[in-house]
């Protein structure tokens, strides 16, 4: 029951919600450092104080007004940002969402903690604390590379990896739920020869371009699907918009099941460049926060 109520409120509309959010407060926030750093007369915080709501003061300081609001907010999104990693390692958590809600949490908080941080800066990267920041803008760069790579692995929503025999029996369970919706094969042959999924070379390198532009043909191949469903007149547009999203599971699962290998490869290849650069990001920060809280008198 818990993770289904936690499905229902986190479905798209809250994580669309969230996103759009934290790009406006994000963006916000660049223009207000503009607008301070350039000495403007007009600026947000300016028009904030006016109103009674906050009594910062306009500065180009990282330890002063605004900025060092920022520095705390986007360190308390970096520190957030890791219970994705306690999800994924204790059994007590399971029940605690579902894995891509998860992960999909984990990359907008290290995104907006890297924003905040930045205009916390006031765009000064000078000494140690430039190996955090910049470890910090590698550690989110990366994560959506890491995260193309992860969703490529067949998983169950609890991030448990499936079997081989628990994905030919979901291949199965496709191929039968497609041929309940296409009854008369002619519809399912057209759509099961369009396009077929093609396998690129043995090497990581070109594993990656083959999961790049395989994404590519993919999209060609449904823009045919779809041309070929709105031709049939006699399937309702419920069973098309249904059979569509079946064939597209399946398709996307035998393109997972055929560079299975090389996924892992991949995956764990990009763990040891990924962490490293985290675990500086956050000794650093550590670091850069003990030195203020120990010099700032």
């Amino acid at each position: 029951m818990a993770q289904k109520s936690w499905r229902n409120f986190s479905g798209p509309p809250l994580a669309n919600f969230l996103i759009w959010s934290a790009m406006v407060v994000s963006a916000l926030l660049f223009l207000e450092s503009w607008l301070e750093i350039t000495n403007q007369p007009v600026g947000i915080v300016k028009l904030l104080n006016q109103a009674g709501f906050t009594r910062y003061k306009p500065s180009q300081s990282p330890s002063k007004g605004i900025w060092h609001l920022t520095g705390w907010v986007g360190s308390g999104c970096f520190i957030l940002m890791m219970l994705y990693s306690l999800r994924k390692r204790f059994k007590f958590m399971v029940d605690v969402g579902g894995i891509g809600h998860w992960l999909n949490m984990h990359m907008l908080l290290g995104g907006v903690g890297t924003a905040f941080v930045t205009v916390h800066s006031t765009y000064k990267f000078g000494g140690i604390v430039a190996l955090s920041y910049w470890s910090a803008v590698l550690v989110v760069v990366s994560g959506f590379l890491g995260r193309y790579l992860y969703v490529r692995i067949p998983r169950t929503v609890e991030g448990n990896e499936l079997r081989m025999d628990e994905i030919g029996s979901l291949m199965e369970e496709l191929n039968a739920q497609i041929a309940k919706f296409s009854p008369g094969s002619r519809l399912a042959e057209l759509i099961e020869n369009k396009a077929p999924l093609k396998k690129g070379g043995n090497g990581d390198v070109s594993a990656l371009f083959s999961f790049f532009s395989g994404d590519f043909e993919e999209m060609r191949a449904i823009r045919s699907i779809k041309a070929e469903l709105k031709r049939d007149k006699e399937t309702s547009d419920h069973v098309k918009r249904r059979l569509l999203w079946l064939i597209k599971k399946k398709r996307r699962l035998l393109q997972s099941h055929m560079f299975l290998d090389a996924s892992h490869r991949l995956l764990h290849h990009w763990h040891v460049f990924h962490k490293p650069f985290a675990i500086i990001m956050f000794v650093v920060m550590f670091l850069h926060i003990a030195v203020y809280y120990v010099f700032k008198g």
